[in-house]
Parts: C-alpha cells; structure tokens; sequence
C-alpha cells in the first residue's frame, strides 16, 4: 500500500492532469475512490495521485515511467 505524503502540498492539483495532456497519454480522471483517495486510470492501470505526483517530482511522469510504476506494482501484488 502506498503511503500518503505531503510532499506536493505546493503542486497543483491538476498538475498531473495537465503533464498527462500535455504528452498526449491516455487518462481519465481524477476520481475519489471509496477509501477518499484521489486515483486515476492510465494506460489501464489505477494509480493514486501520490504515485503519479512522486512520478512528476522525479521528471518520471511519461510512458516509461509510467509502464514501470505499474510493473513494480503488478510484481508487488503478485508476491502478496
């Protein structure tokens, strides 16, 4: 489970929205989920807003980044 930060409080909410636009990658959202977090669905993965504001802060927020964010995910779900 991801933890929820603090960090971004200076980043925008729409930050990650915009970046996602920008580059033309696939998503819908943001959504509150039924435990009020903030998630979004890319390239038909869910992620939270944290993990994709984690992805901004570390200029990681593209196709690659993203494709590894959900790889690591699936293997950590997987071994659970």
């Amino acid at each position: 489970m991801a933890k929820i930060s603090t960090a971004f409080d200076h980043v925008p909410s729409d930050a990650v929205a915009d970046s996602l636009r920008n580059q033309g990658i696939e998503f819908r959202g943001p959504f509150c989920s039924q435990a009020q977090r903030i998630v979004f669905v890319v390239e038909n993965h869910i992620f939270l807003e944290s993990e994709l504001l984690d992805l901004l802060a570390q200029n990681r927020l593209d196709r690659e980044g993203i494709r590894e964010l959900a790889r690591r995910l699936d293997a950590s779900n997987t071994r659970q």
